[in-house]
C-alpha cells in the first residue's frame, strides 16, 4: 500500500513539476525577449555615443587648429578695425600706400 500511496505522491509531484516547468520556461523566454530589446536599444544609444565620441576626437585636432587660428585672426582684424577708428576719430587721414583711406 505504501508503495501505492508513493506512486501517486510521485505524479502529483511530476504534473507540478510539468506546470511549474512550463510557466517557468513561458517566463524565461518572455525576459529573455525583453533583455534582448533592452540591449538593443541600449547598443543602439551606445554605438551613437562611441561614433560621436570617435568623430570629435578625430576632429578635434583639426577643429582646435581651425578655431585657435579664427581667434588669432579675429582678434588682429579687431586690433586693426580699432586702431584705424582711432585714428579717424583723431582727424588723422589713414593712408596705405598712396591711397588715402577717408
Amino acid at each position: 500500500m505504501s508503495s501505492l500511496i508513493t506512486s501517486l505522491k510521485d505524479l502529483v509531484a511530476s504534473i507540478f513539476e510539468v506546470i511549474f516547468s512550463t510557466f517557468k520556461g513561458a517566463f524565461d523566454a518572455v525576459y529573455g525577449i525583453l533583455l534582448a530589446f533592452v540591449n538593443f536599444l541600449v547598443g543602439i544609444a551606445s554605438m551613437a555615443l562611441h561614433t560621436v565620441k570617435g568623430t570629435l576626437e578625430a576632429a578635434g585636432g583639426v577643429g582646435k587648429f581651425i578655431a585657435s587660428n579664427i581667434l588669432v585672426i579675429a582678434v588682429i582684424a579687431i586690433g586693426a578695425y580699432g586702431y584705424l577708428d582711432y585714428q579717424r576719430r583723431q582727424g588723422r587721414s589713414v593712408k596705405v600706400g598712396d591711397k588715402k583711406l577717408n
